[in-house]
């Protein structure tokens, strides 16, 4: 399993279309509906920006780019393969 830290960033009319993607994300999380492979941990939103950073444990980053990829997010992601570093 990877840990990946995913940065998504969208402009301010983007707002509710990205609140309805982490709506949908977090329902399928709490569900325990998420495609077997991908595993959120936390999701985390910036204040005063138009940002969030979500943590996941998934078995590949190309997966989570595929299912994320199928839900037409309309805004800039950045996915990144990490390592605890401390």
């Amino acid at each position: 399993m990877a840990t990946v830290i995913v940065v998504h960033q969208w402009k301010p009319e983007q707002k509710d279309k990205v609140m309805k993607f982490a709506s949908t994300i977090i329902d399928l999380a709490k569900s325990k509906k998420l495609p077997q492979g991908l595993n959120l941990l936390e999701i985390h939103l910036a204040k005063n920006a138009d940002m969030a950073v979500c943590k996941w444990e998934v078995d590949s980053l190309n997966h989570l780019l595929e299912v994320a990829s199928t839900l037409k997010p309309e805004w800039q992601i950045t996915a990144l393969e990490v390592e605890k570093a401390y």
